[in-house]
């Protein structure tokens, strides 16, 4: 299976065929670059709730597991959403990209 990979506002999403792996830009010591990582093991995803990019508005993926973080990520760097660790946004440009990442995902939950 190909992986697939989306990267926009200072977050990415990755997945391998079994896990979704989201990663935030952050600050470590209050300066120095960092990511921090937040996987979804297929298995344990109860849902994806998807609001579709416009022109005028970014998108927003949201991935719904038992023991996804719902907390607003702290030390994110200037020019990062401040959302939650279980929260993907986007802009219009990446859509055909995010629709290809969301198939390989429910793909692969079917299975």
């Amino acid at each position: 299976m190909p992986r697939h990979h989306v990267r926009d506002r200072r977050r990415s999403i990755h997945f391998d065929g079994r896990t979704v792996t989201l990663k935030v830009a952050t600050k470590s010591l209050g300066f120095l670059p960092d990511d921090t990582p937040y996987r979804f093991p297929v298995a344990k995803l109860t849902g994806i709730r998807h609001t579709e990019a416009t022109r005028g508005k970014p998108g927003e993926i949201v991935f719904l597991a038992p023991d996804a973080p719902t907390d607003v990520v702290a030390n994110v760097p200037f020019g990062c959403d401040k959302l939650p660790g279980n929260t993907f946004r986007y802009g219009y440009g990446k859509l055909g990209e995010v629709k290809a990442f969301l198939d390989a995902v429910e793909q692969a939950r079917k299975t």
